[in-house]
């Protein structure tokens, strides 16, 4: 198994595994690496460890060295320098009235690329604009065109909850979020409210989907039938996992009239009957 080491670039959370080989390196440390659009500089986030090969992106590239003080006095100059572009490709999408916004810009270390990102609706004709600014900038000029997500991930912000978007803060890749994962959690279906900065479903909706599957196992079903310790029988119109509890509302006749009765019943209490009433099934059916 090839022996890596994990590195972050600026703006990203997702962990590249590069060859470890002769620099000594410890979590922290910056280093020049060669990547497939060519050089960069990244952090070291992981101790070398050995990974199977399909685990792994092939080929593996190499860590060119560990960054020194003039790599960093460099890097400084790079972001400067970023802005600037930042800046001049803005006014430019103005001079052409492209209907496009704009998110980041990234210089590689050795500058023999710029890359422009950027967010539209529709597809854009910008080849007018490639070719300005590479006129403006001598160098190789790539615009990528990135999703909702990938924008909130970049520009960053505050959750409904107060903390830093996940996104941007530990999230190395976007899993799908299904409507049915917020139905199963019983959340309310107001898309406002579900809806992350993106305007997609929050990712956070994931975290505790796998609780809630297992944890479900252990509920009547919504909507079905049951009957209560009571001999009484009723529909399940609640099921709450997180508070333990379910609420089953039953339809009795007094002085007639229908009443609707809801009872809440905790989690604990339903299991030890049903249970009990299973083994009272199974035993009848064993002397039959």
């Amino acid at each position: 198994m090839p022996r890596v080491i994990g590195i972050q670039f600026y703006n990203s959370n997702f962990i590249y595994y590069f060859k470890y080989g002769k620099y000594v390196l410890e979590i922290g440390d910056f280093c020049i690496v060669k990547t497939s659009l060519g050089l960069d500089i990244g952090k070291v986030v992981t101790q070398a460890i050995y990974l199977k090969p399909e685990e792994l992106e092939e080929p593996l590239k190499k860590i060119v060295r560990k960054a020194t003080k003039e790599d960093f006095e460099k890097w400084k100059q790079i972001q400067v320098d970023e802005q600037e572009a930042y800046r001049i490709c803005q006014e430019k999408i103005k001079k052409y009235h492209l209907d496009m916004h704009l998110i980041n810009c990234k210089y590689l270390f050795d500058k023999s690329r710029l890359i422009f990102y950027f967010y539209a609706d529709n597809r854009i004709d910008f080849r007018e604009l490639v070719k300005d600014l590479a006129v403006q900038f001598k160098t190789k000029i790539e615009l990528k065109q990135i999703g909702v997500r990938d924008k909130a991930k970049m520009v960053g912000g505050l959750g409904i909850c107060g903390r830093p978007l996940c996104c941007s803060s530990f999230l190395t890749d976007f899993k799908p979020v299904p409507i049915n994962i917020a139905k199963m959690q019983s959340v309310a279906l107001n898309l406002a409210k579900i809806s992350g900065n993106c305007g997609r479903l929050k990712c956070c909706l994931n975290f505790e989907a796998e609780y809630y599957l297992e944890e479900l196992k252990k509920y009547p079903k919504l909507g079905s039938q049951v009957q209560t310790k009571e001999g009484k029988e009723g529909k399940v119109i609640e099921v709450n996992a997180l508070s333990r509890y379910i609420i089953i509302e039953t339809l009795e006749r007094e002085d007639n009239e229908n009443i609707r009765n809801r009872i809440k019943i905790p989690i604990e209490e339903w299991q030890k009957y049903d249970q009990l009433k299973n083994r009272e099934i199974n035993n009848a059916e064993n002397k039959s």
